[in-house]
């Protein structure tokens, strides 16, 4: 606790609150083994739909969304 310098005639303290969720943006909870393995369970399946996205796009010969914004931007504005 902080006190300050009794020099005109008053004084004061203050107590720094113990909230580190709130104040600290560093601080995490400890967290158990079967969050973790449910955690990195998660993360595997994401990391699994993205390659097969990946894999769908990679067999891909035409990008129809793509050629029609290209053909739209030389009809607007090269033209």
């Amino acid at each position: 606790m902080a006190k300050s310098p009794n020099t005109n005639g008053y004084s004061f303290t203050w107590t720094q609150p113990y909230l580190p969720t709130s104040y600290n943006p560093f601080y995490e909870r400890k967290t158990s083994k079967e969050q973790v393995e449910r955690k990195t369970q998660k993360d595997e399946d994401l990391i699994a739909s993205l390659e097969q996205v990946d894999s769908w796009v990679d067999c891909m010969t035409r990008y129809p969304d793509a050629e029609a914004m290209i053909e739209r931007l030389k009809r607007d504005f090269l033209s």
